[in-house]
């Protein structure tokens, strides 16, 4: 049987997926992710998944995301970036309240996410060597050029956004993957995108791929193309992910 057990780590809300015959044993541990206007509930069939090899799945809400629901603001993705600068700064204290409880095994530590939580993936290799594999979901890898298409959005669409908006936002700089490959530094990243997904460009992602993987920082880098794919994930590409993370967790 599988164990789903809902807790906080301090103000963080979040759902603990593990076999239940496992619950106090050290576990690879799997911090999972979901996307924009989604809620950690909604990634519990991929989280059974995980657990059913053996791993140890933290599902997390986002900032202004299921537990924490806020009104969004009108300014065009101030809320969505806002999400994803708050998962980076909890990641450690997720990691750290594990490390404490002595449940994760060998400091084995996997990272994936849909969409936004794929870039909050992305965004934490840039700045955390201790994740050993990850999954990026139709999530680019790219944040300067998803909050560029974002702002010429709302220029084409006349919607008010500060002259200001990429000094708001600097701080993505520091965790663009685009910006800084290299951080990739041989880990395992699984990247999958629709060819026809309606909301994260194909190509942002594909792109990232095309320039980065002959180099060897990126020797396990592999990418999965959606073909006529939408932002959907379906059930065979959890399984995938799921595979993808027992291989190298376990």
């Amino acid at each position: 049987m599988i164990s789903v057990k809902k807790q906080s780590l301090q103000d963080i809300p979040i759902i603990e997926v593990v076999d239940d015959q496992l619950l106090t044993q050290p576990l690879p541990l799997v911090v999972f992710y979901h996307g924009w206007r989604s809620q950690k509930d909604l990634v519990l069939t991929q989280a059974r998944k995980l657990a059913n090899r053996h791993l140890r799945v933290v599902l997390p809400d986002a900032m202004n995301h299921g537990d924490r629901m806020e009104p969004v603001s009108s300014l065009p993705s101030f809320t969505f970036w806002n999400s994803i600068q708050g998962n980076l700064a909890e990641f450690d204290l997720i990691i750290q309240t594990y490390r404490k409880r002595g449940l994760i095994l060998n400091d084995q530590i996997g990272v994936g996410g849909y969409s936004m939580g794929g870039m909050t993936t992305g965004a934490l290799l840039t700045c955390h060597p201790e994740i050993k594999a990850a999954t990026i979901i139709m999530g680019t890898p790219n944040l300067n050029a998803y909050a560029q298409l974002v702002r010429d959005y709302a220029a084409k669409s006349h919607v008010y956004l500060p002259t200001d908006m990429v000094a708001l936002t600097s701080w993505i700089d520091n965790f663009d993957l685009n910006l800084h490959p290299e951080t990739i530094a041989h880990r395992p990243v699984l990247f999958w995108h629709g060819t026809d997904d309606e909301r994260i460009p194909y190509a942002q992602s594909r792109d990232f791929f095309d320039r980065v993987h002959h180099e060897p920082y990126a020797n396990q880098v592999a990418f999965i193309t959606g073909y006529q794919a939408k932002h959907l994930v379906k059930i065979p590409l959890m399984t995938k992910i799921a595979n993808f993370f027992d291989y190298y967790l376990n």
